[in-house]
Formats: C-alpha cells, structure tokens, sequence
C-alpha cells in the first residue's frame, strides 16, 4: 500500500514540475513581453507634482534639480537656475526611455550595480516616485542595464545616460554672450571710451585718442562662466580687498553694470543689466527676461580672466 502511494507520488512530481517550469517560463515571457516598449520611468512621465530629481553618480557626487516658483534650480549651486537645454535633455530622457527587455535579476547581475548612476525623483512632500539605478555601460554592451523600485527585475534600456557631474555644467550658463562689435561704450574706474559705430576704434571721452587695444579686455567677457555661484545673503563682500565696476553699453541700448570682487586668486562679480534712454522693444524684453539670471547673485569666474579684467589699464 505505502509502495502505490509512493509511486503516485512520483507520477504527481513528474507531471507538477514540468507544469511548473513551463509556468516559470511563460510568467518570464509574460514579463518580457508586457515590459518592452514600455516606457521605463513610467510613473514618473505620468505625475504631475514631481518637484526634484537627484542625479547621483558613480563618484558619489550628487546634484540634485530641485523646482522652487515655476523654476528648475540646482541646489548644489545654491539654488541657481537650471540650464534650460540640460533640463529639457533630462527631461526627454525620463519621458522617453523605453524598456528594450526585463529579465529576473540574479545574484551575479546584481555585481554591475556596485558603482551606478543614480535617479531618483520625488514629490513636494519628499516621497520618491522613482529610484533607478543605471549600471556603466560596458563595451560590449548596446543598452543599459538598470534596476528599478527594488522590483527583482534586470532591465535593458535603449537611451544615453552619459551625464555630466559637474554643478556647474547643469546652471544657465553663459553669463555673457556680446562681444566687441556689439560694444558702444566702456566705462570703467580709470577710462571711459565709446564709439558711434562698430567699424570705427574707441576714442576717451576726455581726450578724444583712439584705442585699437581693447579686443583682449572684451574677449574676457565673451561666453564667461562661473566656476561658483551663491546668492547675495551667502557672500562676504566686505572681505575682498578690491572692489571695481565696469559699465559697458551695448549698441542696442543694454548696459552691463559688472562689480568686479578681487582676494588674492578668488575673483567674483555680481552684474546689473540696466538701459540707456530710448531702447527698441527688444531689447527692453531682454532686459525683463535675463535680470532675474543676475539679481541677487555673485558668480565666482576664472582667476586667469579675473585678473586680466581686474588689471586691465589703458
């Protein structure tokens, strides 16, 4: 009797375990199927109260884009204003990112993930909506490899998360975008020159001399950056020895008012866009647009073009 009972058992085992593999093997294909094409920070694209994305990188860096008035700001640059082209990339990255496969995660995939790139998003109140984790991308590789919610799921995704840890690489940058055939007038604390047209030199107020030298000086303006920013409440002005302004009007009407903060190698400046007279519409627009990029903020520059501007002599 035990006999019959054993061998039924055995004739049950034999016909349950290749059920159940076949299961296993559908329940994965179901799972592959249903996850391709799908996008990957699905509930991420679908909220509409998502108020920061934190970018940790593999160094353990971390930048965190946080939306304070309508703005995207970056925190770790005390709350300055996120380049926009970086945000819309970013932004394109997480809508679009599609699933290209999804296996179980085992223990030896779970090894790429000891250096990853992070993204997590939250809501106003801080809880995370999502929390990826993007493996480096290998040679070898076409996608890659990313874990999600702590799901157990091994995804392969087709976009590029070649992103910069630089802070400084994520803020609204340039500071400044004329150069010397846009430049009217140059006022500083010891020489003031100006010109009718571009074509013609520069020539003193005062004395009516011509300049042919002042390419260099402009130059330091075009497309600089800032290495550092902090807001006014943040920054020690008192602390810096040299204090210097600059004035330098623009043929569209634009006047860049540059105080120019000097220590030793650390040079900062803070700038103040204003007008002279009767300016086209433009040029008022711009005015309203980008003063909120310079008010209330000091930007730490490079110390080679800090000194050639703060030394510049005639």
């Amino acid at each position: 009797m035990l006999l019959k009972h054993i061998k039924f058992a055995l004739i049950l085992l034999l016909c349950v375990v290749p059920l159940f593999i076949y299961g296993t093997y559908l329940n994965s294909t179901r799972v592959h199927l249903l996850s391709r094409g799908n996008y990957f920070f699905d509930l991420t694209r679908n909220r509409a109260d998502v108020a920061s994305i934190q970018l940790i990188f593999p160094n353990k860096s971390s930048i965190q884009i946080e939306k304070i008035d309508d703005f995207w700001r970056i925190k770790e640059a005390d709350g300055y204003f996120a380049a926009f082209a970086k945000i819309n990339a970013l932004v394109n990255l997480i809508r679009n990112t599609v699933i290209y496969r999804a296996d179980t995660l085992n223990e030896k995939e779970a090894t790429l993930f000891q250096n990853p790139l992070k993204i997590i998003s939250r809501d106003a109140k801080g809880n995370v909506i999502d929390d990826a984790s993007i493996a480096p991308l290998k040679e070898s590789n076409k996608y890659y490899y990313a874990l999600l919610n702590n799901d157990n799921f091994l995804y392969q995704l087709n976009s590029n998360f070649e992103l910069s840890s630089n802070v400084m690489d994520w803020v609204q940058m340039p500071l400044f975008t004329f150069n010397l055939s846009h430049v009217k007038r140059i006022k500083t604390d010891n020489f003031e020159v100006y010109r009718r047209f571009d074509n013609e030199n520069f020539k003193d107020v005062n004395s009516s001399s011509e300049y042919t030298h002042l390419q260099q000086f402009i130059d330091n303006f075009w497309y600089l950056s800032a290495t550092e920013i902090k807001k006014t409440a943040h920054f020690d002005a008192e602390k810096f020895s040299q204090h210097k302004q600059f004035f330098i009007t623009l043929f569209n009407g634009i006047i860049y008012e540059i105080n120019l903060y000097s220590l030793n190698e650390d040079y900062w400046i803070s700038v103040r866009l204003n007008r002279e007279g009767l300016i086209k519409k433009s040029s008022l627009q711009h005015i309203k647009e980008n003063s909120l990029l310079y008010d209330g903020w000091f930007f730490k520059i490079d110390p080679d073009k800090g000194a050639i501007i703060s030394e510049f002599v005639l």
